[in-house]
């Protein structure tokens, strides 16, 4: 899949399947929670669906705010 790809080009990995099950979902419109531990991945679901916008060549600004200062902190 071009999402898949396109994360491993710009990470250098692939997403986890609840990684991207949970993009697809909010791409599908749906609300969506998701629990897991820091360091978990989380941030990138939110990256997926910027991507998985991107792809679709989608006419707008994609704003993505990561909590990457908390995270460092709790590393």
């Amino acid at each position: 899949e071009r999402i898949i790809e396109a994360t491993k080009e710009i990470f250098g990995y692939a997403p986890r399947s609840w990684q991207l099950q949970t993009a697809m979902k909010i791409l599908e419109g749906h609300n969506v929670m998701t629990v897991a531990g820091t360091g978990a991945g989380k941030s990138l679901v939110f990256a997926l669906v910027a991507i998985a916008a991107a792809l679709a060549d989608f006419d707008g600004l994609i704003t993505m705010i990561s909590p990457l200062k908390a995270l460092q902190n709790d590393q």
